[in-house]
Order: structure tokens, then sequence, then C-alpha cells
């Protein structure tokens, strides 16, 4: 809806959707399975790091201003979905 609103006035908007990312998340989730599963997780695979994620976000800010990236999955390369 945003696009909508803001794109005639030359206003981008993306959506940035990371995969597993190696934060504090972990140590603030309450339920011990999905704790363990997250925790196996980041053990498993290679995660992104936060400069992953910002490295993405100022390439979508660095296109032309004619080119509006509109929706970017990042993933780590061993995490399959």
């Amino acid at each position: 809806m945003l696009r909508t609103e803001l794109g005639a006035k030359g206003v981008r908007v993306a959506t940035v959707e990371p995969g597993m990312v190696d934060t504090e998340l972990p140590d603030h989730v309450t339920d011990p399975d999905a704790s363990r599963l997250m925790a196996d997780l980041l053990q498993q695979i290679d995660c992104l790091r936060s400069a992953d994620v910002a490295e993405t976000v100022a390439f979508i800010a660095s296109v032309p201003k004619h080119v509006n990236l509109t929706e970017i999955t990042v993933l780590p390369t061993a995490q399959p979905i």
C-alpha cells in the first residue's frame, strides 16, 4: 500500500526479508523447544550477520532513482528455506 501511495511522489518502498541472522533473539525465547531449535540451527549453518542485511539495504538505496527493488529475500547459503 505504501508503494501505491508514495510511488507517484518518487518514494521507493522495499521489503527486505532476512533468513537466519545471528542475533540475541534465542536468548529471549521462553519456549525451551523453540530456543533449542534456534540454538541448533545457529550451530549448523553459517548465519547471516547484521552487516550482511545492512549491506543489502545499502544496495537497495544505491540503485538508480528510476529503479525500485520491491522485495529481496536474503538467506544464508546453507539455509534451505
